[in-house]
């Protein structure tokens, strides 16, 4: 394991445990809160041109314990560990602040419903509050240098952009991939553990070079978020992260790959991160044609996701569920293979993945097991 990584992994390991404890402690509170003022998601009610699958009224504001326990995470490990920030400390207060207007936003789209235009003109003002502050796709790799392309391509390694079209091409990317994000958001633990997964895969990367604290802080904080949130979210949910936690997932997952995965390796510096993240892309892109194919607006709700589509394959919620997690997890390991991962760092990151998803969705298995037992049995105590 390359010598920059270990000076790091003590402020990943606080940031991520601190995240999970505060968010898995403030879900049930949050839970309460929104059951009483009727925040909640109504099975079998219409969303666009499709319905929700899931059964009774579940609470749909968890994002605000994921904002809690990410908040906290990265407060803890700046206070922990404040000489690993080095000079990106106004990138990462961008990215913070950004993740809480997001997650303001998704919250008012889950109470209210706000209009397609009002959420887009939010999230690009999010996305500018990044390029202002320097977290901008200044250049990628220029892929055509040595074969028969170069007479267009250029002989650099890199393809350098210029301010506007940095600026263009860093909106489009947040604000897409965060859509795309609360695209998948379909199934109970969907979004949480592809969050989880594509947090320590870019971590992994991220690990990789010097100067890199702003981006570890960030995504071990998110991953810890995910991972805590999932302990409530595994199917059957007892509370929905609503369009507030899947944007603010979104977006600091976009906002983190700018910031330190896309700039790690001086031979891929787009690749690695499309790929990590590359199922809410792939479930984006399917369901744009087939909505448009129809002539419908791809803003549009359907139940058309790749979620949906294996559910009318047969496969069950937790199938389905397992199915996607594990193909994120491939291209966790096909995006880490590509920046060159060390293989002991590379194992390290899926063992966490394996053990932290698993561990969460046991223990809410294990509840509804016991939830399941004790009103059976008919003790009052055992019921909710």
């Amino acid at each position: 394991m390359r010598s920059s990584v270990l000076p790091l992994l003590p402020l990943a390991g606080v940031a991520f445990l601190t995240a999970v404890g505060v968010v898995a402690a403030l879900v049930p509170g949050i839970r309460a809160f929104a059951l009483r003022i009727g925040a909640v998601q109504e099975g079998g009610s219409g969303h666009g041109l499709g319905r929700r699958r899931h059964d009774g009224s579940v609470p749909s504001v968890g994002g605000m314990a994921i904002l809690g326990g990410f908040l906290i995470a990265v407060i803890v490990g700046a206070l922990v560990a404040p000489q690993a920030l080095g000079g990106d400390r106004a990138a990462l207060l961008a990215i913070v602040l950004g993740g809480v207007l997001m997650t303001l936003l998704g919250l008012l789209d889950d109470l209210w419903e706000l209009p397609v235009p009002m959420r887009l003109a939010v999230q690009t003002v999010a996305a500018g509050i990044l390029v202002a502050n320097g977290v901008r796709i200044d250049f990628v790799t220029n892929y055509f240098a040595a074969g028969p392309l170069a007479r267009w391509a250029g002989e650099g390694s890199f393809l350098f952009f210029g301010e506007t079209l940095a600026a263009v091409l860093t909106l489009l990317w947040v604000v897409g991939f965060t859509n795309a994000f609360n695209f998948i958001d379909g199934v109970d633990g969907l979004s949480s553990g592809v969050a989880a997964i594509g947090s320590l895969s870019l971590l992994a990367v991220a690990l990789q070079a010097d100067g890199r604290g702003p981006s570890v802080l960030l995504l071990a904080a998110l991953a810890g978020a995910a991972i805590g949130f999932l302990r409530h979210n595994a199917g059957p949910a007892t509370i929905f992260m609503g369009d507030a936690g899947a944007y603010l997932l979104g977006y600091t997952l976009a906002a983190t790959s700018v910031l330190g995965a896309l700039k790690v390796t001086a031979t891929m510096t787009v690749a690695v991160p499309l790929l990590i993240l590359g199922l809410p892309v792939l479930n984006l892109t399917q369901v744009a044609i087939r909505r448009m194919r129809k002539g419908v607006s791809p803003t549009h709700a359907s139940n058309d996701h790749l979620h949906d589509l294996l559910r009318a394959r047969g496969r069950s919620d937790r199938g389905t569920v397992l199915t996607l997690w594990i193909a994120t997890l491939l291209l966790g390991v096909a995006g880490m293979l590509l920046a060159e991962t060390p293989p002991v760092l590379m194992g390290l990151t899926v063992a966490s993945a394996v053990v932290a998803i698993g561990g969460a969705s046991a223990l809410r298995w294990a509840e509804v097991r016991a939830f399941e037992r004790g009103a059976q049995g008919g003790d009052p105590s055992r019921r909710r």
